[in-house]
């Protein structure tokens, strides 16, 4: 017997990994990396360098909405932030096909709905897009920040 319960259920993070499948089917995108990753590229303790066209995936936030039946489901929306990271010798994207790939991004995430291998629900709204981070320069590199959103419940047994 197959449990049909929504994959977010047991694991408000479920939707992740099928997030970061999502982004390495883009072409325009050249590399897929995460928080540990961009700890190691950014800010003053900064141990390597980045990877030009690659986006870092940081899960950014998690808040509660409001509560239903009685308080026994609570919907919380999740956030994410894409960076994309571009070497600048200027601050001028239009030069590097930056736009074409926040595009790429906006439009591979914008609406989707994820679904395990069973069909299982991995979130209860598709993915938005919501205000992101300001873009930042630093060591000639530009990092460019774009935030999806998706909500799952928490509902008690």
């Amino acid at each position: 017997m197959t449990d049909n319960k929504p994959a977010w259920r047991d694991d408000i993070l479920a939707c992740y990994p099928y997030l970061l499948e999502r982004l390495r089917g883009i072409d325009a995108v050249y590399q897929v990396c995460e928080a540990q990753d961009f700890a190691a590229i950014s800010g003053k303790d900064r141990r390597q360098i980045p990877t030009d066209g690659a986006v870092y995936v940081l899960l950014d936030g998690f808040t509660p909405t409001d509560a239903n039946a009685r308080g026994a489901e609570q919907d919380i929306e999740i956030g994410f932030s894409v960076i994309l990271t571009k070497q600048q010798v200027t601050p001028n994207p239009a030069a590097d096909s930056v736009g074409q790939t926040l595009t790429a991004i906006s439009k591979a995430l914008q609406g989707f709905d994820p679904t395990d291998a069973q069909g299982r629900a991995l979130a209860t709204t598709p993915f938005k897009q919501a205000k992101a981070l300001a873009i930042q320069y630093e060591y000639g590199f530009a990092f460019f920040p774009l935030r999806f959103t998706t909500t799952v419940a928490v509902v008690q047994d």
